[in-house]
């Protein structure tokens, strides 16, 4: 069997999760643009200057769009954007377990031992993905297609494969870096270093759009090639040049990484930071914390723990920076009067900071709770659980420990963004309520742990596949807030996602009967994780 043809087999589950999650994004939003944007050419014009005057407030986030009344604009801004990061994360998560999940399970060892040279390796995992990553963006225009023929029009086949050729081509150069910082740093911390340099070069590239000073280095980052191209609407465009620079990128940092792979040892980073000398020690730690399981596992992922609380408490303070020139704006534009008639401006503020920025740090700790998962089912895999269970403890044990680790990560990253948030909104004069910040903050730690509660579950029926599913999830949770109200779906199906169960806090409080729903499918969720790992065998 090939090494491309292996680390396909390898990656089965993602392809087959995130081109099945591109295809329904892109058919549910065509579907939803033929129920908002009206039938006759007046109201498809209508609809469309509203979006563009809209979007053009939202920048921050995505580009402004081009020709939202049709049905190829439309879907290229509110789908094509979305699967721009989910794309990301898929090679942020691929490229790290690539490059240090399978080593620590030994199959980087095992495979080096039949012959295959490391930059054979390194490459053979990047044509998997660039293959694999090509398939899953090409059903996002094939849903495109589908879509506007149910529609009575049609979409051209070649800008759906040029689409899908950028989107892919994107996440081909999120793979390539983070295979690169994969090898520079250490196993623990090599997925949360390559996130923050992900993270910071999409902030460059679309906080460049408010802040001009940024202008002059938004060239580093992939993702402001990505957006040179909008093939879909009419008079849109494909730009074959930055197309190419997003291939040129992914050629050279896979090279880069092959180069470094070549010359660090397995388990190693390539650059190791000067360690005190001390002499060797074989007895156990005496401090009386390490014999309390959860502040052993809080402290093995302190590092992480530091990065995403910073991170978040520096997006909060960005977001709330932004809140007051996107508003201010808004409230002069005398379409939209109507809209904040029965606001104070106090009010505006707070109402349009609890979905702008929440919106957000409802992504971040989906995100978070997944890589927390992603350790969970690496840990069946690579003999760590097997270590665990045999010290002895019990498998509900290692269960409800992680749940509260998890917890605790979560609460701990979330007082640092709403102590950023709250003081920065102090410094903008925005009158944000400080309990209903404080209630909205502490929310994100259930909602965090519904997606670790069905992760859990997942990891312990099948780990191999957890993580593709697991993301399956998450977005079918986001995408049922997008379109369910389009659609007119009934309430009962749109609770089912976490995102309409968390509500809008900060403006309205928080919602208890949500709450209750996301405390039953924590407890149901940990519970039957339970259930199922006592009744499987470890590695199986």
């Amino acid at each position: 069997m090939s090494a491309t043809w292996f680390a396909l087999r390898l990656g089965r589950w993602g392809i087959a999760g995130f081109a099945a999650l591109a295809f329904v994004s892109t058919l549910i939003q065509a579907l939803g643009f033929y129920q908002v944007a009206g039938h006759t050419a007046a109201e498809r014009a209508a609809f469309g200057q509203s979006m563009s005057v809209l979007a053009s407030r939202f920048t921050v986030i995505l580009p402004p769009p081009i020709r939202p009344d049709t049905v190829g604009g439309y879907v290229e801004y509110r789908s094509y954007g979305g699967l721009a990061l989910l794309f990301a994360v898929w090679a942020l998560a691929s490229a790290s377990g690539a490059a240090r999940g399978d080593e620590e399970r030994g199959l980087v060892e095992a495979a080096l031992a039949t012959g295959l040279t490391r930059l054979s390796l390194t490459a053979s995992r990047v044509l998997a993905f660039a293959a694999g990553s090509l398939v899953a963006a090409l059903a996002a225009g094939l849903g495109l297609i589908l879509g506007a023929t149910n529609g009575g029009e049609s979409i051209s086949v070649g800008s759906a494969v040029e689409a899908g050729f950028v989107l892919a081509a994107l996440a081909l150069s999120c793979y390539s870096l983070t295979l690169v910082i994969s090898q520079l740093t250490s196993a623990r911390i090599a997925t949360a270093a390559a996130g923050v340099v992900l993270l910071s070069l999409f902030l460059v590239n679309t906080l460049s759009r408010t802040f001009t000073s940024l202008i002059s280095v938004r060239w580093l980052s992939p993702f402001r090639y990505y957006e040179l191209s909008q093939p879909l609407p009419p008079g849109g465009y494909f730009d074959g040049r930055a197309t190419l620079t997003l291939v040129a990128i992914a050629l050279v940092a896979g090279a880069a990484a092959a180069v470094a792979f070549a010359f660090r040892d397995l388990g190693s980073p390539l650059f190791r930071w000067p360690a005190r000398a001390r002499s060797a020690s074989y007895d156990g730690l005496t401090s009386p914390a390490w014999r309390i399981a959860v502040l052993r596992g809080v402290w093995d992922r302190r590092l992480g723990l530091v990065v995403w609380a910073a991170g978040l408490a520096g997006l909060g303070a960005i977001f709330v920076a932004m809140t007051r020139s996107i508003i201010e704006p808004l409230l002069s534009i005398q379409a939209l009067a109507p809209y904040f008639g029965g606001f104070v401006h106090g009010q505006v503020y707070t109402t349009f900071l609890g979905f702008f920025w929440f919106s957000v740090a409802q992504l971040l700790f989906a995100a978070f709770a997944i890589t927390q998962v992603a350790r969970w089912s690496a840990e069946d895999a690579d003999g760590r659980l097997e270590l665990i269970l045999s010290n002895p403890r019990s498998r509900a044990a290692v269960v409800i420990e992680r749940a509260i680790v998890l917890a605790f990560g979560a609460a701990l990253i979330a007082a640092a963004g709403g102590v950023a948030v709250a003081v920065a909104s102090h410094y903008q004069g925005m009158n944000v309520p400080n309990e209903r910040l404080a209630g909205a903050t502490l929310l994100l730690v259930p909602f965090a742990l519904v997606f670790a509660a069905t992760g859990s579950l997942l990891a312990a029926w099948n780990p191999r596949a957890t993580i593709g599913l697991l993301g399956g999830f998450a977005f079918c949770s986001y995408l049922i807030t997008e379109v369910g109200p389009f659609f007119k779906w009934p309430e009962w199906v749109q609770d089912f996602s976490a995102f309409k169960l968390f509500g809008t806090p900060l403006a309205d409080g928080i919602d208890r009967g949500g709450l209750l729903i996301m405390v039953a499918i924590i407890v149901v969720g940990f519970a039957a994780s339970i259930l199922v790992m006592e009744r499987r065998d470890v590695g199986a």
